[in-house]
């Protein structure tokens, strides 16, 4: 439940690889985490309202448990190192500051607590970003080299997500590992600026900026699957960096 739990609300995220502080183990479950049994039949609803009751703690952020706070979420550095037909991306950020991942909203929620799989879909109205960026990257046709300031915004974000795990034995106690994640994002739309592209070139930076913003559906299909892979990435990270922390059995107890 907790580790569903982070998966979902990191979600905000659209570019990432970063880590997280380690921070001394709690020696039991937090009082604000309402634990679900698995023999609960509503295990389901259950989940979904452990999440939504969690919102305040999120937002502020949870230092025994490595979650950084939602409001900012504030990433020291952001790396992106992918490539395809459509697009090969090289791009770094630093000092990223993402507002706006505490308004999610969980549409629909699901697990199968014996094959540990989870599935959750997830949207999130308006996402904004600044950041410090240096990319060399090319979007379909349109090259991109420079770095300076940026800042983006992205309105109703949706993520559909389907991690799979299984419970490992370590130290002589059961814990949960997610070993997979399938993630499927999508954006009704977004606008970008960067300053700083191609050494401070007026025009040709204006002019790409332009371009980025005037194509953007073309841009984000281009880009999904850089945004879905990065994504997951991270929330495989972040998830397994939190069950660590409890044992199967506490997360979901039997009874």
């Amino acid at each position: 439940m907790e580790s569903l739990r982070a998966l979902l609300l990191v979600l905000g995220i659209v570019v990432l690889e970063t880590s997280t502080p380690v921070h001394a183990k709690p020696t039991g479950i937090p009082s604000y985490i309402h634990v679900c049994k698995r023999s609960d039949p509503n295990v389901d609803k259950c989940i979904k309202k452990s999440i939504e009751d969690l919102r305040p703690q999120l937002i502020k952020g949870i230092p025994e448990l490595n979650v950084p706070p939602l409001e900012p979420l504030v990433l020291p550095e952001v790396i992106v190192s992918r490539g395809s037909n459509a697009a090969n991306f090289k791009a770094t950020g630093k000092n990223v500051k993402v507002f706006g991942a505490g308004s999610f909203e969980i549409q629909s929620l699901s697990t199968d607590l014996e094959k540990h799989e989870f599935n959750a879909v997830i949207t999130i109205p308006r996402l904004f970003f600044d950041a410090d960026y240096e990319v060399d990257a090319k979007i379909l046709v349109l090259p991109l080299k420079g770095k300076g300031p940026l800042t983006a915004n992205a309105t109703n974000v949706k993520g559909d997500i389907h991690m799979i795990g299984s419970v490992v034995d370590k130290d002589g106690e059961k814990y949960l590992k997610f070993n997979t994640i399938h993630l499927k994002i999508d954006m009704d739309n977004y606008k970008v600026h960067l300053d700083g592209l191609f050494g401070g070139d007026k025009v040709l930076g204006e002019a790409t900026n332009a371009a980025l913003n005037e194509g953007n559906r073309d841009f984000i299909n281009a880009l999904t699957p850089v945004i879905e892979a990065t994504t997951g990435d991270i929330l495989l990270k972040i998830a397994n960096q939190i069950t660590e922390t409890f044992t199967y059995d506490q997360l979901f107890p039997d009874n």
